[in-house]
């Protein structure tokens, strides 16, 4: 529908953060209203057999409580500016029967209903829109005011951090419910475009140390800094924590695919003298999986490593001073031991949850420890406590460098089908083959250790742009470095979705989980990108990848 038949101002539509807003917005009452009506069912959802009737039912890809450009919705741009929505209707039919009447009802009475009731601006509660587009754009805002103010997360006071259940990504609800409220040494202040400014708990670069009691919120307040990178609906409860946007949360993942990741770092000297500059495996332990997940991330630019005890191989955090003295040919440097270098070398900071490693006390910038849901700062009882009990943790001056690597795809990869996920936490790579072999039907990439993936959409999106990035390989591969800026210069979470990916499901991912697919795919090829000396070019620009 052409921009000026929609009714909606201009104003709605004068920036990329705001036109991810009412794309959003609009799917949102799009899939209400079908849920509504019952448009979502079937003609006779009561009979579904092979000779009763069957499809009618709309389709769109609903959003969840984040706000992220999704091609369900989108602004085309330029001089005849349009409104477009996708979605899918099954038309009806009985067994090899057409249902024309009902297929009229669909689109001659559904359709035009839903479109009214979607696409036109007086339809819509004009003072509920507005907060809408101002409470994301307000989001955008605070998280653009981190870098200059020192910081690599905030959490506003009053949010609602814990969520309904683990079943439900809402925020909890009840008189049991603690609202944030930050301890007055770490209080800082953002403004916002369209309010007054929010106070709150400022965390700073460096190295932060969450700690407490079980089942005090330690990892719910992680949980709440990881997710942090994206913008949420009005009443979520987390509108106002906001993250550094290159902040990545890592695990150990034992048995994950590792192709020649440099894990140099923590680990050396592994017995039969094998390779940690350029590590493989078909089957990595929680150490060497871990380790790669830190070294990918910090390839594609992480400038925040974050961690939590309860999901890390424990051996790759700490080695106490006694089982320094015990075992003399360990190939492990643990993190705690590199964490400041990595700060100092290259400014990374980390965000770790501990509640039983109390050497990782010595290299913490600051402590806050969590008290019945309520944060303290435990930065100086921390510093006295090290007087009075010192420990030797041995730190390392330097981190090392990091990776950058060309890489080359299975030939699968783009000879099948194009990779599909029908999930969050599986991309299906060989098609064609599970029709010929059953055993090839879980095939594909496993993708459940990449916590910050919210939505089916965002994976669908990485199995997209996989194949993209497979078919733009020449003779020295592709370097994934100068290959997923230049996917992100497009395809990112506060810029409107290119129209030109196809369908209606697809929704932005960073380059981060798009990174960590790649590098999950079983069967990669990998070789360190070749430096400028070595070309004789100039500095690298982003490689130019059509999505």
């Amino acid at each position: 529908m052409d921009w000026k038949t929609t009714g909606f101002p201009d104003d709605f539509a004068a920036s990329d953060i705001r036109q991810v807003a009412l794309a959003d917005y609009l799917s949102r009452t799009a899939a209400a209203f079908i849920r509504t009506k019952h448009m979502d069912q079937s003609v006779d959802s009561a009979n579904s057999g092979w000779s009763g009737p069957k499809g009618g039912a709309f389709t769109i890809n609903a959003p969840a409580q984040e706000v992220l450009p999704r091609t369900s919705a989108l602004i085309v741009p330029g001089e005849d500016k349009s409104l477009e929505m996708r979605f899918t209707v099954s038309l009806p039919a009985r067994g090899r029967t057409i249902l024309g009447r009902e297929a009229k009802t669909i689109l001659c009475v559904n359709l035009p209903e839903l479109v009214k009731k979607t696409m036109l601006y007086p339809s819509h509660v004009a003072d509920e829109l507005k907060i809408h587009i101002h409470s994301v754009e307000d989001q955008a805002y605070m998280r653009s005011q981190l870098e200059a103010k020192g910081l690599v997360a905030f959490v506003g006071n009053g949010s609602i951090l814990p969520r309904a259940s683990g079943a439900s990504n809402r925020g909890m609800v009840g008189e049991h419910v603690v609202p944030f409220e930050s301890p007055p040494g770490l209080e800082v202040s953002l403004k916002r475009k369209h309010d007054h400014k929010v106070r709150g708990m400022g965390i700073s670069k460096g190295v932060t140390l969450l700690t407490g009691g079980g089942y005090h919120g330690k990892s719910t307040l992680l949980e709440a800094l990881q997710f942090g990178i994206y913008n949420y609906a009005p009443g979520d409860g987390r509108e106002l924590v906001v993250t550094n946007p290159a902040a990545v949360k890592v695990r150990a993942e034992d048995g994950r695919s590792v192709t020649g990741t440099n894990i140099s770092a923590f680990i050396k000297n592994l017995p039969g003298k094998r390779d940690t500059d350029a590590f493989t495996t078909d089957d990595a332990s929680g150490s060497t999986s871990m380790a790669a997940n830190i070294s990918e991330a910090l390839e594609l630019g992480a400038q925040v490593i974050m961690v939590d005890e309860d999901t890390s191989a424990t051996n790759l955090l700490v080695r106490d001073e006694r089982m320094q003295m015990l075992i003399k040919n360990e190939p492990i440097t643990p993190l705690v031991s590199k964490v400041r270098a990595l700060y100092d070398q290259h400014g990374v900071s980390t965000i770790i949850v501990v509640g039983g490693l109390g050497d990782w006390l010595d290299v913490a910038d600051n402590v806050v420890g969590m008290a019945f849901y309520a944060p303290r700062m435990l930065t100086m009882e921390a510093k006295d406590l090290i007087k009075q009990a010192p420990r030797k943790v041995m730190q390392d001056k330097k981190y090392g460098s990091l990776p950058d690597r060309a890489l080359g795809f299975p030939a699968a990869i783009l000879h099948d089908k194009t990779p599909y996920a029908k999930r969050k936490d599986f991309i299906s790579i060989y098609a064609d083959r599970a029709l010929q072999d059953p055993s090839q039907t879980e095939a594909g990439i496993d993708v459940s250790g990449v916590e910050q993936l919210v939505e089916v959409g965002q994976t669908r999106t990485i199995a997209h742009l996989i194949r993209t990035l497979a078919a733009a390989e020449d003779f020295e591969g592709v370097c994934l470095k100068s290959a997923l800026a230049g996917i992100e210069a497009e395809v990112t979470l506060e810029k409107a979705i290119p129209e030109k990916l196809p369908g209606g499901d697809l929704v932005a991912v960073r380059r981060f989980e798009l990174g960590a697919a790649v590098n999950r795919i079983r069967g990669l090829e990998s070789r360190a990108a070749k430096t400028e000396a070595q070309t004789g070019e100039g500095p690298k620009k982003k490689a130019r990848i059509d999505v």
